[in-house]
């Protein structure tokens, strides 16, 4: 949970934020921009932060 909260606070200070699904020991984030109907640079920049956390935490 600390994952998804790390990722909440990235997400909030990016404000972008994404769909998290969380299974068990499982987490799937969906990044999109909804008012461009896609990816943006805000999405890579915030999955390449969600990376940074996830591997911090030994996840991959």
């Amino acid at each position: 949970m600390q994952i998804v909260a790390e990722v909440a606070q990235a997400a909030e200070d990016a404000n972008h934020h994404p769909d998290i699904d969380i299974r068990w020991r499982t987490l799937n984030f969906a990044l999109t921009t909804h008012d461009a109907n896609g990816l943006t640079m805000r999405g890579f920049d915030l999955a390449a932060r969600i990376d940074e956390i996830v591997a911090k935490h030994g996840g991959r």
